[in-house]
């Protein structure tokens, strides 16, 4: 009884592991169908979560097609579409509409001191648009629910986009 009792515990466990490795492929499929969708403007868009290091060190790196964390628009590309991106600007993101038609985009640029920011850019359903620029050396998160979390002055701070695309407290 034993070594049956062995052998059924041991293809339990196999049976699970496989369970795991399928699990793991069909997220990694899900990541690889969003990381291929387009906005209506025929850019990548990269999905939420969004975290500002990933975006830094993507650029950072000799090899940025490989990134899988974010897809790099170029700003060049993105100018002919959107003609209120700076054109010092480095290789941008798209995000996904929100609900309400908002589109959001993330530029990296450099601030004084060359140290790196963020200009997060809106524009609503009206072509209304807005913008915010942070420290990006403080890793800045924006959630699925488009919630940015930073730190300023040692402070955590979260900014919400709402429905007009203002970044609200």
């Amino acid at each position: 009884m034993g070594e049956g009792a062995a052998l059924a515990r041991e293809s339990c466990y196999n049976q699970e592991y496989k369970t795991r490795l399928n699990s793991l492929n069909q997220d990694k499929k899900s990541a690889e169908i969003l990381r291929k969708m387009e906005n209506g403007d025929g850019f990548y868009i990269t999905p939420l979560p969004y975290n500002s290091n990933d975006h830094i060190n993507c650029i950072l790196s000799e090899q940025k097609n490989s990134c899988n964390r974010v897809n790099l628009i170029e700003s060049a590309s993105l100018i002919k579409v959107y003609n209120f991106i700076n054109p010092s600007y480095g290789d941008s993101v798209v995000f996904a509409e929100t609900t309400n038609g908002v589109l959001l985009i993330a530029s990296p640029s450099s601030g004084e001191g060359e140290n790196p920011e963020i200009n997060l850019i809106s524009v609503n359903k009206f072509g209304l648009v807005k913008s915010i620029t942070l420290d990006a050396s403080k890793n800045i998160l924006i959630n699925q629910k488009y919630e940015i979390l930073y730190k300023e002055h040692g402070k955590d701070y979260k900014l919400k986009l709402n429905s007009e695309g203002e970044f609200v407290k």
